[in-house]
């Protein structure tokens, strides 16, 4: 998505945060609320409201099941960071921005989503807006402290994307199948897959998942405005990672341990960070304008979670050929 080097990436980060806004709407796209902001050269941003404070955790259990989990729009600021640090380059930029509820937001928009669900709680404004049910009512609202908004900013770049389901998805009507049964086979069989690099893609997207225990992948997507053999996985929509330090699943490694295939040159560099992941994401997020980004555990999760896709690699790496599972790009069997 951008240079390796990105020597423009901070004065950008630096632009988002600070950039007059000319008109806040709703966006109307997603399961939850999001706001979409207009710069006044007419750049865009995709914004997260906080909902909750960084220590509030989810289960992931039957009390709190995955699809009832809030959005954190730290998680789109960390996943940006940690993207970058894999080389991964998938997630667009991302940073935190505090603004002014009233002057910057209420005062910039006319959209009836916002403005017609205003009411005070606790001295402060908030709003429901408008998403699904579960997650805009009366019990979930969307609220300033003391006057400021904490938000997310993410680069809008583009809606024209290709979409294709998520074979490993987390969702229970797919996972009931991928769980008892290897369909990688049936992946492997699509001839397309060995003419593009979208499906070594999808396979670092499971590590990324991984990572930050994310389970809203639902399909895959990739720049419809790139040619089909050459456009590559984008990872959008993070806002649910990053929510629990303290659970494991290794479910999510299932494209990985089925089809043991990865691409070299992300696997070399995957181990150069062993045991190192966690450090050199303090640095970035700490320079973030809302850091904290994160609670302290996440850090040695992140180490944690590596170190599981090490272990899978290596059982990859003794029961097939090193050469079909370590390549630039996926080789027959």
């Amino acid at each position: 998505m951008y240079s390796r080097s990105s020597p423009y990436m901070q004065d950008l980060l630096t632009y988002m945060n600070q950039a007059k806004i000319v008109n806040t709407t709703a966006f109307q796209k997603g399961t939850q609320f999001k706001f979409l902001l207009r710069f006044e050269d007419g750049n865009e941003i995709i914004a997260k409201p906080m909902r909750h404070p960084r220590n509030f955790y989810w289960a992931y259990n039957e009390a709190q099941p995955f699809w009832l989990d809030e959005e954190r729009h730290v998680s789109e600021i960390a996943s940006f960071h940690m993207d970058r640090i894999l080389n991964f380059r998938k997630v667009v930029p991302c940073v935190g921005r505090k603004v002014n509820f009233t002057a910057e937001l209420l005062q910039t928009t006319n959209d009836p989503v916002i403005l017609g669900t205003l009411r005070t709680i606790g001295g402060n404004k908030c709003f429901i807006g408008n998403c699904r049910p579960w997650f805009c009512n009366n019990d979930h609202p969307i609220c300033e402290i003391n006057g400021l908004m904490e938000l997310s900013m993410c680069l809008r770049i583009t809606d024209d994307f290709w979409s294709s389901e998520h074979p490993w998805s987390q969702w229970p009507p797919t996972a009931k199948i991928w769980k008892v049964k290897n369909v990688c086979k049936r992946e492997l069989r699509k001839k397309e897959n060995y003419k593009e690099r979208f499906f070594l893609d999808t396979m670092e997207v499971a590590l990324f998942d991984h990572l930050m225990l994310n389970y809203d992948r639902h399909h895959y997507h990739r720049y419809a405005h790139i040619n089909w053999k050459k456009s590559f996985a984008t990872i959008l929509d993070n806002g649910k990672g990053f929510g629990n330090p303290f659970k494991d699943d290794i479910t999510f490694l299932a494209p990985v341990y089925q089809c043991c295939r990865f691409r070299n040159s992300t696997y070399q560099h995957l181990l150069s960070l062993r045991n190192r992941l966690g450090d050199m994401m303090r640095a970035p997020l700490s320079a973030d304008p809302l850091a904290p980004i994160l609670t302290e555990p996440f850090y040695p999760a992140l180490d944690r979670r590596l170190n599981q896709f090490y272990f899978v690699m290596q059982r990859c790496l003794e029961a097939y050929d090193p050469k079909v599972v370590l390549a630039e790009k996926l080789l027959p069997t």
